[in-house]
């Protein structure tokens, strides 16, 4: 049986030790956890990066738990995994978690491959779009 405990798209700080928390059981003995943070660099900007602006289709706020399904349905076909993921649209700046996930399994292997597959499948999946804001007051979109 599957167990995705949350799955969202929001406009809210996401708290990652609460996504942690969200997925702890008595037999979980590894819990995997990623965070996308925003930095102040990227191989397409001419500078500084300074914040980034995410937005997105609406279909994006039920797709990534389709999308989260659709890999525990997968990777975890015998329902080993607690998972607790969130995306962020709206203005961030660096430093803030943009995407995080966690995931709990009684193994650290399960818990780690399902996390990454989970980062990979809602990275190329969702319909999320960035406009990323550069120092000098540049900007340019990515994801589109």
């Amino acid at each position: 049986m599957l167990d995705l405990r949350l799955a969202e798209v929001t406009d809210r700080p996401i708290d990652h030790e609460a996504l942690v928390r969200t997925v702890a059981r008595p037999e979980a003995g590894a819990t995997s956890l990623f965070l996308g943070t925003v930095r102040d660099n990227d191989p397409h900007a001419q500078g500084e990066v300074v914040a980034l602006d995410y937005t997105c289709h609406p279909s994006a706020y039920p797709l990534i738990g389709e999308i989260a399904r659709g890999v525990l349905e997968e990777a975890d076909p015998d329902g080993g995994c607690s998972v607790a993921l969130a995306h962020r649209v709206g203005h961030l700046v660096v430093g803030d978690t943009a995407f995080a996930v966690a995931v709990s399994s009684a193994h650290r292997a399960l818990a780690m491959e399902v996390c990454g597959r989970l980062v990979e499948e809602v990275k190329r999946s969702l319909p999320v779009w960035k406009q990323q804001f550069e120092a000098d007051g540049s900007y340019r979109w990515s994801g589109l």
